[in-house]
């Protein structure tokens, strides 16, 4: 995962300043957000919680210990039974590395790539994060947990009186990104395949858009319309609210192929692919002209040169 100097200088979110509350979506579901969640367009990471007859299953674990431990504390506040099972949608640091405050029998779920990501690069990626969150926010004391069970597609998980499913529909931000629905409650946490709702946009930190495109649309097509998703830094949103995604990637995708097609370099192509019509997003500098642009060109043009 790479990002640039000025993100660096400027985190997205203040860790030590999240207050995460819960708001019940539906008997015994649970989503927890930041307390200004309506306020803003990003926000500190998204997670949530699913109650069955024998115990409980989280989404997400947060930056540091200090957050965990605010999750842990509102899943106490609402039952007793057991952790008994805890997913991280993908291998970020804000999703993922404060699973080592959860219990010691709690089975950690994580997709192998994200399995792999956390085992090889753990101190890597917490250098980054400390340089992209800021010292003294709580990342130098998470210690590394990886998965108990890796899935790379699908897995149901019996709680008790209700199953919850976590599925893997491909590509849209990190190689291992999951899902998590919860099928009688019709709730979908979806990590950061989706930041949030309109006016945020995609964070192409990897790259391949087409295939964001491509999981996103099964996405789409996998919810009935009267769902809720609760995305990686966001507000609630509605299965509908996937278009404005999906209408910034497809034409970050023409505007970068009609660029290439010109002979454009990618400094030039940021002009072909100014859209400022997508402007209103309060992150919108840097992620589109910063990190988009450059990615979506990088991956079109070898794609002309016949090396995809």
């Amino acid at each position: 995962m790479t990002e640039t100097k000025d993100k660096e200088s400027a985190p997205p979110w203040d860790a030590s300043r999240v207050n995460l509350t819960s708001r019940e979506l539906g008997p015994g579901v649970f989503a927890v957000m930041p307390d200004d969640v309506l306020a803003k367009d990003h926000v500190g990471t998204t997670a949530g919680f699913v109650i069955g007859e024998r115990g409980v299953l989280v989404v997400e674990s947060m930056l540091n210990g200090d957050l965990a431990s605010q999750l842990i504390g509102l899943v106490r506040e609402a039952t007793a039974k057991p952790i008994r099972f805890l997913v991280n949608t993908s291998y970020h640091g804000d999703h993922a590395y404060g699973n080592y405050l959860f219990p010691d029998s709690t089975v950690v779920i994580q997709h192998p790539a994200t399995q792999r990501y956390m085992t090889d690069s753990f101190e890597e990626d917490r250098r980054f994060m400390i340089g992209l969150m800021g010292k003294g926010k709580g990342i130098e004391r998470v210690q590394a947990r990886t998965a108990d069970i890796a899935v790379p597609e699908m897995l149901s998980v019996d709680l008790g009186g209700r199953v919850v499913e976590v599925r893997h529909f491909g590509f849209a931000q990190t190689p291992g990104d999951l899902v998590v629905w919860a099928p009688d409650a019709k709730v979908l946490w979806v990590g950061n395949m989706i930041q949030a709702p309109s006016p945020a946009l995609p964070w192409l930190l990897e790259g391949r858009h087409k295939e964001t495109i491509a999981t996103l649309t099964r996405v789409r097509e996998f919810l009935p319309e009267d769902a809720t998703i609760i995305p990686g830094h966001g507000r609630p949103m509605r299965p509908a609210d996937i278009e404005f995604p999906l209408l910034y990637l497809r034409e970050l995708d023409r505007t970068v192929r009609k660029a290439i097609g010109e002979g454009r370099s990618i400094e030039e192509a940021l002009d072909i692919a100014a859209m400022p019509h997508y402007c209103s997003y309060s992150l919108f500098d840097w992620a589109h002209k910063l990190v988009n642009v450059p990615a979506a060109y990088r991956e079109a043009w070898h794609e002309s040169q016949g090396d995809v």
